[in-house]
């Protein structure tokens, strides 16, 4: 019999095969990013996988930590990880807006291909995953009338 997962397991687990998907799309992006536009090209490569990455696995990480919370706590902690996010990503982007060391198009092809490939492997592990989405112990405090 398979047992039901909580919200923390499926929270590791989808942090594990993102991780996983995403250390060799980081390689092959810098190996491309390095034979089209050189140093420039490996730079953009790295850079757009660690923010795309980084942020999405910052999220797993934060619904991991709060998976025995409540739902506000939960939700407080993933509006405040949001807009600590939108606000490193703006700063960041402020930051290599006029800088030539890496290649913009690299690093905005990068960007979309560790987003599309870890939401994927995150969206497998959630459908993949045997959970309950109530609590049946629970609903037994009102009548359904």
């Amino acid at each position: 019999m398979t047992r039901l997962l909580d919200a923390a397991d499926v929270a590791r687990r989808a942090l594990r095969q993102s991780a996983l998907v995403l250390a060799p799309v980081v390689v092959v992006a810098a190996l491309v990013g390095w034979f089209t536009a050189g140093r420039e090209g490996l730079w953009g490569a790295l850079l757009g996988a660690g923010i795309a990455g980084g942020f999405l696995l910052i999220t797993l990480l934060t619904v991991l930590l709060t998976a025995k919370a409540s739902p506000t706590v939960t939700g407080g902690a993933m509006m405040g990880g949001w807009l600590l996010k939108v606000i490193v990503l703006l700063v960041a982007l402020a930051l290599l807006k006029d800088a030539t060391f890496y290649s913009k198009p690299v690093f905005g092809a990068v960007v979309m291909i560790a987003v599309v490939v870890v939401l994927a492997s995150e969206t497998w592990v959630v459908v993949k995953a045997r959970m309950l989405y109530f609590n049946p112990s629970s609903t037994g405090q009102g009548d359904a009338r």
